[in-house]
C-alpha cells in the first residue's frame, strides 16, 4: 500500500480562530478603561472632586455591568464556532494524510461521525475557563477606578491642571497594569483579554490535533511522530523526532508492531509516550510550531538532526517583546484623560512600530503578526510565567 504526502498538524494551523475572542476582550477592556477615563475626567474643576468622584461608583459600575453583559453573550457563540471549525481542520489533515487509502476506505473514515462530543467538551470546558474571569471584572474596574482617586488625592495639588496632570499619571499606571480580573491557581494574575486568547488559542490547537487524532484512529493508526521545527523552545525540544501514541500508556517504551507495507515482518518501535503526557509536559504549548504526522512503522523516518537555532528563538522573542510595548502604548492611548497624554502615547506607539519594522528587517524569516500589536494581544500573564506549562488556563492548579 502506498500512503500520500504526510500533512503534519500543529496548534498554531488555527491560532488565527482564536482572534474572534480576543478582539471581543480587547474591545471590552478598551471601552472599560475608556469608561474609568471619562468618568475621572468629568467635572475637575468641581470643589470636592475626589468625593463626587467615589459618589460615581454606581454609575460606573452600571457602564461596566452593560459591557460584560454584552462580552457574555457574544464569546459564547465566538467560542464554540472557533473550537469547531479548529476540529474540522485538523480533520481535514487527517483525511489528506490518508489520501492513498483505496477510495472506499477513504469514504467510511471521511463519512464517520465526527468526534462532537470532543468538540462540546473543549468548547464548554474553555467557555467555563474565559467567563470564570468575568466575576472579577466589575471588581478590577472598581478597584482600579478608586485606586485612581487615592493617588490624585494624596498628591499635592495647586490647582485643576495639576489634578489632571496627576489623573493622567494614575491612569497610565492603571491600563499599564491592565485588568487584573483572574488569578490562576499558581497564583498568577491574568490580565482579561491575555487569559481569553491563551485558553482560547490552547483549545483551538487541542481541537486541531484531536481532529486530527480521530481521523488517523479510523484508519486504525496510534502511533505520530513528531517534527522538527525551527525556533524551537527548551520545553518542546525532547520530543523533536520522537514518537508517540495517540492513545497508549504513559511512559517510554520498545514495541514490536507489523510492517506498514510488509506482510508478516516485524518492526521495532521506540515510542516517548502518549501524545497526552507530552501535551503535559508542555508539548504544543501555544506559539510552538512543532506538528504530529503519522507514523507508519518501517517507512516513516526520523528527521535526521535536531534543529538548532538558538539566534531564531532569540529573534522571536524579542519581537513578542516589542509587540508588547506596542501594545502598552496603545492601551495608554487609549485611556488618556488629557490630550497631551493622548498625543506622546501615539507617538510612543510610533516608535515601537518603527522598532517591530527594524528588527524584521534584520530577520526576514520572521512574519509580522499585526493583531498581536492590538490592544489585549499576547499569552502571558503580566507578571511573568511560561505559556504551556502546568498552571496555565488549560490546566489551573
Amino acid at each position: 500500500m502506498s500512503w500520500g504526502w504526510a500533512v503534519p498538524i500543529h496548534p498554531g494551523m488555527v491560532e488565527d480562530l482564536s482572534t474572534g475572542v480576543r478582539d471581543l476582550y480587547a474591545d471590552a477592556e478598551q471601552r472599560l478603561l475608556g469608561i474609568v477615563a471619562r468618568q475621572l475626567a468629568d467635572g475637575y474643576d468641581a470643589p470636592g472632586w475626589a468625593t463626587a468622584k467615589l459618589r460615581d461608583v454606581q454609575a460606573l459600575r452600571r457602564g461596566a455591568q452593560g459591557v460584560v453583559d454584552a462580552l457574555g453573550s457574544a464569546v459564547r457563540l465566538d467560542v464554540f464556532d472557533a473550537v469547531a471549525e479548529a476540529y474540522n481542520v485538523g480533520a481535514r489533515a487527517g483525511l489528506a494524510e490518508l489520501g492513498a487509502l483505496h477510495d472506499d476506505d477513504l469514504r467510511r473514515i471521511a463519512e464517520s461521525t465526527p468526534n462532537t462530543r470532543a468538540v462540546d467538551r473543549l468548547a464548554a470546558e474553555t467557555i467555563e475557563l474565559v467567563t470564570q474571569t468575568h466575576r472579577g471584572i466589575l471588581r478590577g474596574v472598581e478597584d482600579g477606578y478608586r485606586q485612581v482617586i487615592a493617588e490624585v488625592s494624596a498628591t499635592p495639588l495647586l490647582g485643576v491642571d495639576t489634578r489632571r496632570q496627576a489623573t493622567q499619571r494614575a491612569m497610565e499606571q492603571f491600563s499599564d497594569r491592565g485588568l487584573r480580573t483572574f488569578v490562576d491557581r499558581s497564583g498568577r494574575a491574568w490580565q482579561m483579554t491575555s487569559y481569553a486568547e491563551m485558553a482560547t488559542r490552547t483549545a483551538t490547537g487541542r481541537a486541531a490535533v484531536e481532529g486530527h487524532g480521530d481521523r488517523l484512529r479510523a484508519a486504525g493508526l496510534d502511533l505520530v511522530i513528531v517534527s522538527n521545527a525551527p525556533h524551537e523552545c527548551p520545553l518542546c525540544k525532547p520530543f523533536e523526532g520522537r514518537v508517540l501514541s495517540l492513545d497508549g500508556p504513559d511512559g517510554s517504551r520498545t514495541v514490536e508492531v507489523e510492517h506498514a507495507t510488509v506482510d508478516d515482518e516485524l518492526v521495532r518501535v521506540d515510542i516517548l509516550g502518549s501524545v497526552d503526557e507530552a501535551r503535559r509536559r508542555g508539548f504544543q504549548h501555544p506559539n510552538c510550531r512543532h506538528s504530529l504526522s503519522a507514523y507508519l512503522p518501517g517507512v516513516t523516518r526520523a528527521p535526521v538532526e535536531h534543529s538548532e537555532d538558538p539566534n531564531g528563538y532569540k529573534a522571536s522573542q524579542r519581537q513578542r517583546a516589542i509587540e508588547r510595548g506596542i501594545r502598552k502604548w496603545k492601551n495608554r492611548a487609549a485611556s488618556a484623560v488629557t490630550p497631551e497624554g493622548k498625543r506622546a502615547a501615539e507617538t510612543r506607539v510610533r516608535q515601537w512600530q518603527a522598532k517591530q519594522r527594524e528588527h524584521l528587517r534584520q530577520h526576514p524569516e520572521l512574519i509580522r503578526r499585526r493583531e498581536r500589536e492590538q490592544p489585549g494581544a499576547g499569552n502571558l500573564p503580566p507578571n511573568g510565567g511560561t505559556a504551556g506549562r502546568p498552571g496555565t488556563p488549560t490546566d489551573p492548579r
